[in-house]
């Protein structure tokens, strides 16, 4: 019996972001148990990357299948094409999966590269969304989603306690299922081992090392144990409390954390950071002295990024990009004496895992994901107050600065024996919640209850069911975006569109911010012939008549000017291939030009395969299109244009009697080498 075949769109497990935590505990899990054949999908690597074969299933990139000149202006396609949107469809069905699970933030997954996609309908029932909510109220495209698919896990129960509070038998089906991680990297060091690293750092024995671990992004809260470190000092001067903030201080629009400590009145050395070399792997904790700095260790001198050294040299506080191991990442926190994670919504903060799993004492915001936390006894809860994002209008959170103030205060005065006792129930709790022993069964069971997806059956109904498109198709002026792109959609696709589809509003978006409409025209002209290349109804062929004679293609996209002056050409090139039928390439907005013209036999919309030659002219098995082909518009070093006709290997002199002007060769030297003449005179020689 074969094995169920199983696919997972998530990040790539050896990146440093929490989906990719969750990917490197998860997929060796269900790899382990022999029960299915894994498929991944990595978000934002390129399908050559060298460590794509670093695991045992089968790993693709996520950038192929785009739209190259949409992706270079519009920012929000570009992190579609980074999440796998348009590498989704080929996915799922070159590899015949049965199991489709997308793990990602919500609005990764984009509705028009999935809702009513034919292959998204025949694989619904075992498509899974396992996805982080962060605020409220519910975003709508996470109801969307739910409204689609049969299974929905949550990351946080808040999550399906407030999908389900809109609609309860709507959303019935939205299950809570924590993201999970390798709890065995995580573990609290012995006393011995924090000694000498606080011996190692310069790290005082009686001093309090309160942690905060994460981005330095907008929705943590930073500024605020600052602050209110800054009041205990204030309140307290002989409270020997210093702050750790493990994440990189430079973060591009992140908190500006050296300033702001200043403004408050602390000291550098009342909040330590991470450091990492680049070059040799070292880390080590203290105060902030600035980026790129040079590294004792392995001796290399610091540098910002240059053209030797794109992610610059020596030592850098520690962020998405540093090496140190989650091993030593528990040595970071086993520095400390607690950890503060105050943060305006999330959909999972693994800082609060990973404090817990490595015995400290927790604080938390009671929002979103923080309520899983703070229910339990042994998690200080940080009081505060809400406020509405502007624009989402979602509910956010602020911690009161005398709540964290107080949680400092509790650690610098609670025994040790009584701080380590709380620990310990953290510990057992966050084991029990978040490892993939507990995490994996659940997947088991959703995966042993899918059935194998009938793909034959599938493919004979598309092909039963699939319309031609029309790539041929003439699209009139239109002064109105709106309804020119239903019309592509209409008269190339054969597709009816409203303002609701997700296509049609990023066709929109594309035009607003000054796309050539022609560009857009093209984009539709070339998944037109795509789809029927795909159903066996189209074929290039078609765009040339049965005459029994041979045939030379001219092609020459655009523009008026350019076009007229190729005609120029025709009379000579009449002389010289009189037994040839002439068709020229051009978009079909030009063809009035070339009407009447008697050289002309037809001619035919432009496609960007036309540009190769090769696949004009034939090549090994490929018998080709046309017996000559000229690309007017790319006839020097642009593109390969020399290839047909060579017969005579000698010299051609062109005599050149003036500048700007044709002097054509003797007619007697044309019947050899053709094509040279035909190029020379093209380039203006």
């Amino acid at each position: 019996m074969s094995k169920l075949k199983v696919g997972i769109s998530t990040s790539y497990p050896f990146a440093r972001t929490g989906f990719s935590r969750n990917a490197q505990s998860l997929l060796p899990y269900l790899y382990k148990t022999g029960k299915y054949e894994l498929f991944l999908l990595a978000h934002s690597m390129q399908d050559n990357h060298p460590d794509l074969g670093r695991a045992p299933w089968k790993t693709e990139g996520v950038f192929r299948n785009f739209d190259q000149q949409r992706f270079n202006v519009d920012e929000g396609y570009k992190r579609f094409v980074a999440y796998g949107n348009t590498a989704t469809e080929e996915f799922v069905l070159k590899n015949k999966l049965d199991v489709f699970i997308a793990a990602e933030d919500g609005w990764a997954f984009q509705p028009e590269f999935f809702f009513n996609k034919p292959w998204f309908n025949h694989i619904n029932k075992n498509f899974l969304l396992w996805t982080t909510i962060d605020s409220i109220p519910i975003l709508s495209l996470y109801k969307e989603w739910a409204e689609k698919i049969p299974q929905m896990w949550v990351w946080a129960s808040f999550a399906e306690r407030e999908m389900k509070l809109i609609d309860a038998e709507k959303y019935k089906h939205t299950k809570t299922v924590h993201g999970t991680l390798d709890v065995t990297k995580f573990y609290p060091i012995p006393s011995q081992e924090k000694q000498q690293l606080r011996e190692k750092f310069n790290i005082k024995q009686d001093e309090i090392i309160i942690i905060y671990l994460g981005r330095s992004q907008l929705r943590k809260h930073f500024c605020a144990n600052l602050e209110a470190l800054a009041k205990l000092r204030k309140q307290n001067p002989n409270y020997k409390v210093k702050l750790l903030f493990h994440c990189h201080w430079a973060e591009p629009m992140g908190w500006p954390l050296d300033r702001v400590r200043e403004e408050v009145g602390l000291k550098k050395e009342d909040v330590l950071c991470t450091y990492n070399c680049m070059q040799c792997g070292y880390w080590g904790v203290r105060p902030y002295e600035g980026e790129y700095k040079d590294c004792n260790q392995c001796g290399i001198k610091g540098g910002t990024p240059n053209q030797q050294a794109p992610g610059g040299t020596g030592q850098i506080t520690a962020g998405v990009t540093s090496s140190i191991t989650e091993e030593d990442l528990s040595k970071v926190y086993g520095i400390c004496d607690g950890s503060c994670s105050v943060f305006t919504s999330g959909g999972l903060e693994y800082t609060n895992v990973e404090s817990l799993l490595c015995g400290l004492p927790l604080a938390s915001s009671p929002y979103s994901s923080g309520e899983d936390f703070v229910k339990n006894d042994f998690v200080y809860k940080i009081n505060g107050y809400y406020f509405r994002e502007c624009q989402t209008a979602f509910k956010k959170f602020t911690p009161e600065i005398n709540d964290i103030y107080k949680f400092f205060k509790w650690v610098h005065d609670t025994p040790l024996a009584k701080r380590q006792e709380i620990s310990r129930r953290g510990r057992e709790w966050a084991l029990k919640t978040f490892d993939i022993k507990v995490i994996g069964p659940k997947f088991e069971e959703f995966l042993d209850s899918c059935s194998p997806i009938d793909w034959e059956a599938y493919e004979i109904q598309q092909k039963a069911n699939e319309v031609p498109k029309n790539p041929l198709a003439v699209i009139p002026h239109i002064e109105d975006n709106a309804t020119w792109i239903k019309r592509l959609y209409k008269d190339i696709l054969n597709m009816e569109v409203d303002e609701k589809d997700g296509g049609y509003q990023n066709w929109m978006g594309v035009l607003s911010q000054g796309t050539p409409r022609e560009n857009v025209e093209q984009f539709f002209k070339r998944v037109a012939i795509d789809k029927n290349l795909e159903i066996n109804k189209f074929s290039f062929e078609s765009f040339f008549d049965n005459t029994g004679r041979k045939r030379i293609l001219f092609v020459l996209p655009q523009s008026a000017g350019d076009i007229i002056w190729a005609t120029a050409l025709f009379p000579n090139a009449k002389i010289l291939y009189p037994d040839y039928d002439f068709y020229f390439a051009c978009d079909p907005k030009y063809f009035g030009l070339l009407e009447g013209n008697p050289h002309v036999h037809k001619t035919i919309p432009y496609q960007p395969q036309f540009d190769n030659l090769l696949f004009l002219e034939g090549a090994k098995e490929h018998k080709g299109l046309v017996d000559i082909a000229f690309l007017l518009h790319a006839p020097t070093q642009r593109f390969l244009t020399y290839l047909h006709n060579v017969q005579d290997k000698t010299q051609i002199d062109l005599l050149v009697k003036k500048r700007d002007r044709i002097i054509y060769a003797d007619e007697a030297k044309l019947n050899g080498r053709p094509t040279e003449i035909m190029t020379a005179r093209v380039q203006g020689v």
